[in-house]
């Protein structure tokens, strides 16, 4: 069994080092000077996951200090991807919430992505590209269920 572990682990590596320079060359021209930098990524994707943290909340989630963070939705908010909000039980914190053009920034990159996926799937035979077809939408229903599963854990906590 680990061996089939290290095989897949092997052979998804192998997956990213085709896809990611295509993937990032077409990122970088759709994008232009838009580009995000990994953090802000990461946070547009917390925002995008379910409820409205704060910014401690968000810090906490990536790892970085309260003024860090801070400067991070500054710059997030300028772009028009996040905005602020008063929370309603406690007047002195901020709820963050991803924006539309935030969430339409998400998609297209995830679409920017597909497209590089879609080209390495030409390198596949007819059959080949059903069973990857067939298997991505495993992937979709299992990913389903963990955000779903991770919705409802964070509305028990809230």
């Amino acid at each position: 069994m680990e061996k089939q572990h290290d095989q897949l682990a092997e052979d998804i590596g192998l997956f990213r080092r085709a896809l990611i320079p295509d993937f990032l060359l077409g990122l970088l021209r759709r994008m232009g000077d838009e580009e995000p930098n990994l953090l802000q990524m990461a946070s547009l994707y917390a925002l995008d996951a379910g409820p409205h943290p704060t910014v401690r909340d968000l810090a906490e989630q990536v790892g970085r200090s309260m003024s860090v963070t801070s400067r991070l939705i500054d710059q997030m908010v300028r772009r028009g991807w996040v905005e602020r909000a008063e929370d309603p039980v406690d007047r002195r914190a901020k709820r963050l919430r991803i924006t539309p053009a935030g969430r339409d920034y998400l998609r297209a990159f995830e679409r920017v992505r597909a497209q590089a996926q879609r080209q390495l799937m030409t390198y596949l035979t007819d059959d080949e590209q059903r069973q990857v077809s067939e298997a991505m939408a495993l992937l979709g229903k299992a990913s389903r269920r963990h955000l779903d599963e991770r919705a409802q854990g964070a509305d028990h906590v809230a």
